[in-house]
Order: structure tokens, then sequence, then C-alpha cells
């Protein structure tokens, strides 16, 4: 979709003017790029709170700007392009072609535009992305670090991101590729621990209701303490190394997914409190092989997890809700990768390993034994 579409669904949304399918239109594009929800609170700010542009000391740059990007919006409408040969038509003679509230939109969302070319907006406010069941989504944070949220994911970061701690929070899953900054450490909040990085690549996995909290290093070094503990012994993860938090202090988490390769009695679980342990994660395998990333690279992979563990992950993968209705089929263990296949032929490629069950009515799907 077009910058110029963009801002005319913003409009329209704003001044009470768009229609069902246009609400829907741009409802489904923001859902698509999270990223640019940004574009949409900063115009609902303007349009309660005007700014006065009035003392801009590059006016004329402005007013040609505003009328490169008021064309590109009415030719979204269908207006025939203005000739090369002809004089660019002044700003304010096009803004009396449209309705009063929607131009008001139009030139607040391109004097952002322009402002964002030439200056760097400051805000304090939070900022939310969600991917929601199904979806996923990839975004560049102010400080240049790269994202994957995967399905079913919140991050949550301040708007004065770049200028103090880099500091997120997590609920689900998201892979970080962190640019280093020494003056500014970046720190991953979840429920249960906080990850402390300069700049790194790594994956977290920490869903609400999920048992556990997962943190898999691919570089670098990363720094994990218990949430709100400071004084509590510091895990320093090293590459290939996976740390498994257990939500439940009376229990440790020991078990691996992996089998080709991967030592779990050389993991240093006796070094942490009871509730940490790490294991390794195969050096052999690239990053869309392993259990951990490959989603990123939109491959679902199970290696040797159980059907009732694997299931979370087909819920979020493909919104739906598994239901196991025994023991024996939810224990299957199974090795495979899905990327393009639909929710009925992932179950039809596992039916091919292990004997089941099963029937789909809406978004669920019960699971039983043959």
């Amino acid at each position: 979709m077009s910058h110029g579409r963009i801002i005319i669904l913003l409009t329209r949304k704003l001044s009470g003017e768009a229609s069902p399918e246009e609400l829907d239109e741009l409802f489904t594009y923001l859902q698509a790029h999270p990223e640019e929800q940004y574009l949409f609170e900063l115009v609902q700010e303007y349009w309660t709170k005007p700014k006065d542009l009035s003392n801009h000391t590059e006016d004329d740059l402005l007013d040609q700007h505003f009328d490169s990007i008021i064309e590109q919006a009415t030719d979204e409408q269908e207006n025939p392009p203005i000739p090369s040969s002809t004089p660019v038509v002044s700003i304010r003679t096009i803004i009396k072609k449209l309705s009063i509230a929607a131009a008001v939109i139009l030139v607040i969302s391109m004097s952002w535009i322009f402002y964002s070319n030439f200056h760097s907006a400051k805000t304090t406010e939070n900022n939310e992305i969600v991917a929601k069941p199904g979806a996923k989504s990839k975004m560049i944070l102010p400080d240049g670090t790269t994202v994957w949220l995967n399905s079913g994911s919140r991050l949550l970061y301040s708007g004065n991101f770049k200028d103090s701690i880099r500091s997120v929070e997590l609920d689900g899953e998201a892979f970080f590729d962190v640019v280093k900054d020494a003056k500014h450490p970046f720190i991953v909040h979840t429920s249960g621990i906080d990850i402390r990085v300069l700049g790194t690549a790594f994956n977290v996995k920490s869903y609400a209701t999920d048992a556990t909290i997962e943190a898999t290093l691919i570089r670098g070094l990363i720094e994990v303490v218990k949430k709100n503990q400071p004084e509590s012994p510091k895990v320093i993860l090293r590459p290939h190394e996976k740390l498994i938090f257990n939500k439940d202090q009376q229990a440790i988490t020991t078990s691996g997914y992996y089998t080709n390769g991967a030592d779990i009695k050389s993991s240093r679980v006796n070094v942490f409190p009871k509730e940490i342990s790490i294991i390794p994660v195969p050096k052999n395998k690239p990053d869309t092989a392993l259990v951990e990333t490959a989603w990123i690279y939109n491959k679902l992979v199970v290696d040797g997890e159980t059907f009732g563990e694997f299931s979370k992950k087909m819920e979020r993968w493909y919104n739906v809700h598994i239901v196991f209705q025994d023991t024996k089929t939810s224990e299957y263990r199974f090795h495979s990768v899905f990327e393009n296949e639909s929710i009925e032929e992932a179950l039809k490629a596992l039916q091919l390993i292990a004997s089941f069950n099963y029937k789909i009515k809406d978004n669920e799907i019960k699971i039983s034994d043959k």
C-alpha cells in the first residue's frame, strides 16, 4: 500500500468519514504492519492538539513537500496526474477540494513526514507492538536493533528508548539482533527474568501460559538475572547455549529437545539456582533448522518434543485450539519441519509418523488415539 493511500485512510478514519470497507482496509494493513501504528498515534495526537508550524524557517521546502504528497494522495483516488509541464498548484488550492477535517489531518500527517526526514522526534509515551496468533512481525527499534516478533506476542518500549537504558518488555517470543552501544545497555524484561546485553543476537520465549522462559544465544554474550532480584546470582550465557527458567521454583528443567550430538550431561545445571538450567544448542545446525530460530524463516520445527509440547506452538502458528482426549497421544514425539503447510496438511504429515485421529471444527482441533 502506498504512503498516500495510508494517509487518506487515516484522514477519513479520524474525521469520521471512512466507510466500513476503508476501516477494514486500514485495520488489516496496521495488523500486517504493526510498526506503522506509530504514524496513526502521532496523527491522532496532532488531531487533538494541533501544532503551530507558522514559525518554521523552511516554509518553501515544506510547501513543496506538501504539494508532492497531496499529488500522490489524489492519484490514489484516481484523479489525473499533473503533467510535468503544468505548474504545481498551490497547496491551498488543492486543500479547498478536500473536506476541512481531512485536509487538517493531511497537513499534519505530511508535516510529520517532513520532520521525520529532517528532525528527531521524541516522546515519552510507551510504544506497543503486537503480533496476533497466526501472524508474525519484523520491526526496527529506534536504536537500529532488529526484532522479529512471533505470533501471539507483545513488545513494549518507551518513547525515549534511544536516550537512556534501552529497555523492552516482552510477553511472547522474539528474536533480537541488538545494535552494540556500550553507553546504553539493552535489557529485555520478562515475567521471570531480565536479560542484559550490549550487542548480540538471541531468542527469548516468554509466553504467560508457558511453564518456562527460554533464552537462546546465537552470538555475543548475555547476562540473565531473576526478575526484581538484582542480588541473585547472575548467569552468563555463551553462544549456542539455551537457558531455561522454570516458573515453578520447586522444579528444575533438565530436559532438552536435542538428541543428535547435544550432551545434556555437559550442561551447567548445578552451577545456578534450582529454577535455572542450561543446555547446549547444536553448533552444526543452521539457524533455519534450530527449534528456537527457525520460526524467523517461516519454518515450524519439532525436534523431539512431545505432541503436547509441540501443540502449543501449532496453536500460535495456526491460530487454533488443540485438545487431547487421551494422555497417550499427547506423549508422542516427533521430528519434522513445516513451512507452507496448512494445519490439516501438518496433521496428516504427523499421522504418517504416529497413529492418531483428529477432528476439526471451526478453530478447535480434537486429537485422540485410534
